[in-house]
């Protein structure tokens, strides 16, 4: 089992005790230790080695190198990276232009007999993605993410000194600067967030990486086995990654149109969703999840073709924001920035 992990790619003993508890296996460090020591001396085939890091602390990491030719790409590999190419984020492909020629080049160079080139070609004029909801300016875009991404392999904190607009739902008392701590990065709706901990109260804070005006990298480490659990569990609870407007989570219910049901039915919002058919031919959409804006601008992009039938906390802010809306329209005031959902 320890083999076939090695085979997808570089391991830690902290890794492989994470996979291992997943995969409910039973089995100390010091056990993980002889078996990769095993490994290296006696069961990997001769096309392959197994090699060895240190890293920062003494920390090891283990790997399997192929000592053999490649295999030559497949149409379908080739089709394979020309999808991941283009439908990359807006921000990601403007920002990083030199390093995809670069990919390109390196390509062609290895696997030029499987006509990689044509196909490159060719997928300029017939794969194309829109960006729309992505963004569109970019201002040292790369170095941001870099730095980020940086932080959270090496474990170092972040000091984020200026942070523009909102639109997860942060704290409205929360003033900078502030110290973080960076866990992941996530792309969710045509935006790259960093997500991670503020280090006085870890309390979590997903940020658009477009948010972050001035910061400044830190060499302070800080452990993040716990924050990475706790992003996963908190995460499960929200529809999409905006903060919930309490520490509620609801059991909901919507009703769809026929049609529109359909469709949504077959894409991804929520962990918890499941969908079944009513008399009326409609579809019931279940889930359970905390109630945040995400949540609500979500059901009123569907309009006239859903109705929330639980809870009934739920129900009462769509009807009260609609109630506004209408509002607005009839008095003709002036608009305002209004976040009805931030938490207090």
């Amino acid at each position: 089992m320890i083999y076939s992990r090695l085979k997808s790619g570089p391991v830690t003993i902290e890794m492989l005790s994470n996979w291992a508890s997943k995969n409910e296996v039973q089995i100390s460090s010091r056990s993980f230790y002889r078996d990769l020591y095993d490994l290296e001396n006696s069961v990997i085939p001769a096309n392959e080695k197994l090699v060895v890091s240190v890293g920062e602390k003494n920390r090891k990491t283990w790997k399997i190198e192929y000592v053999n030719e490649e295999e030559p790409l497949t149409e379908f590999d080739v089709n394979s990276y020309i999808l991941f190419q283009h439908f990359l984020p807006l921000s990601i492909t403007s920002s990083r232009q030199g390093s995809i020629e670069k990919m390109r080049r390196l390509f062609y160079q290895k696997y030029s007999k499987s006509q990689f080139e044509n196909f490159v070609n060719v997928a300029k004029s017939q794969i194309k993605a829109s960006h729309f909801y992505e963004g569109s300016v970019f201002t040292d875009y790369h170095k941001i993410l870099d730095d980020c991404i940086w932080s959270i392999q090496y474990k170092r904190e972040i000091q984020l000194l200026e942070v523009n607009y909102d639109y997860t739902s942060v704290y409205s008392h929360l003033k900078f600067p502030r110290a973080f701590l960076p866990i992941q990065i996530l792309y969710h709706r045509g935006v790259v967030h960093v997500s991670g901990y503020l280090k006085e109260n870890n309390q979590l804070l997903i940020l658009g990486l477009e948010q972050i005006e001035k910061y400044k990298l830190t060499n302070d480490p800080f452990d993040n086995i716990n924050f990475v659990q706790n992003l996963e569990i908190e995460l499960s609870k929200r529809f999409g990654i905006t903060q919930n407007i309490d520490d509620e989570v609801y059991d909901i219910e919507l009703e769809f149109t026929e049609r529109t049901g359909t469709f949504v039915s077959k894409q991804f919002w929520n962990e918890s969703q499941e969908f079944g058919q009513l008399e009326n031919r409609n579809i019931l959409m279940r889930m359970r999840c905390g109630i945040n804006r995400e949540l609500i601008g979500w059901i009123f992009q569907w309009m006239s073709n859903v109705k929330v039938l639980k809870p009934d906390v739920l129900r009462n802010i769509v009807i009260a924001k609609y109630k506004e809306i209408s509002t607005s329209y009839e008095i003709d005031n002036p608009l305002v920035s209004n976040n009805s959902f931030r938490p207090s």
